[in-house]
């Protein structure tokens, strides 16, 4: 029987996972694959190819940035495993996951072409537990998936020709919580003081929740538009950011800060958790 190689199709809820996860599996020996599309191998570099042919450039607004979610954002590799990483940017996209499933699953058929690709693929979902909790978000992806047995946190299953599993990120020693309490925990494990000047700088100046909300300018006078965008967590994560990187966002700060270091993600539960749903 023929090895088949893994692709790993992991769908995230933003650019903050796809950078945590990137350093874990860094951190594991992937390295970030950097080929133009159409040097990656086959099937690959003509799907990818077919999809970013049908962004029609000329249709988008000016300052349009966001690629097609179809399109991984980063790309990893080791010993011939394959990690393509996909930001969703939000967590209520069941349309799109189905679309990633059928976009990579549909590679893998009974036709001439299908038959000989030597590829199996697994699919990984990643969200934050928020205050409904770990069970609740695996409840709700095992319906969406139609799986026939329970899913657990961290763990992977089969369906059909391919494989799915789940990981919710939540607080130590609770069924809620965010990515950033991962973060806010080793980070402030190298400075409890400075976690302590940051959470008081927080509290001594909350704002008011109307300024918490974007400030648009429409025919000449100032509204505030959709929902608050504060959250005190992604706060804290960035004021300890730019003590090091001056106006980066938080991406960049928890790929690249050393208030996050191999020891932590090496040693971390939820980390370890995490780098075994890759192998």
């Amino acid at each position: 029987m023929t090895i088949k190689n893994k692709v790993v199709v992991v769908v995230c809820e933003g650019q903050h996972d796809i950078s945590f996860i990137s350093r874990i599996l860094h951190t594991a020996g992937f390295k970030t694959d950097n080929r133009k599309i159409k040097d990656f191998p086959s099937p690959f570099n003509a799907l990818f190819a077919g999809i970013a042919s049908k962004m029609i450039l000329a249709d988008r607004k000016l300052g349009y940035q966001s690629p097609n979610f179809l399109l991984p954002s980063v790309a990893l590799e080791m010993d011939g495993k394959i990690v393509f990483l996909h930001n969703l940017s939000g967590d209520g996209r069941s349309v799109e996951r189905s679309k990633l499933i059928s976009l990579y699953s549909g590679l893998i058929g009974d036709d001439d072409f299908s038959v000989d690709i030597n590829y199996e693929f697994r699919f990984l979902f990643f969200f934050d537990a928020d205050d409904i909790g770990v069970q609740t978000r695996l409840s709700q992806i095992r319906e969406e998936l139609a799986l026939t047995e329970p899913l657990s946190n961290g763990t992977v299953a089969t369906k059909g020709n391919y494989e799915v599993g789940c990981y919710i990120y939540h607080a130590d020693q609770s069924d809620t919580g965010v990515l950033e309490d991962i973060l806010i925990g080793h980070f402030a494990s190298k400075d409890q003081d400075l976690l302590e000047h940051v959470s008081n700088f927080l509290t001594e100046h909350v704002l008011d929740d109307e300024r918490t909300k974007e400030l648009h300018v429409v025919d000449g006078n100032e509204q505030r538009k959709g929902a608050s965008k504060y959250s005190e967590k992604k706060s804290k994560v960035n004021l300890f950011g730019q003590l090091q990187f001056s106006g980066m966002n938080n991406s960049v700060i928890i790929a690249k800060s050393d208030f996050l270091r191999k020891a932590d993600l090496e040693s971390c539960p939820q980390c370890l958790m995490i780098k075994n749903m890759f192998r």
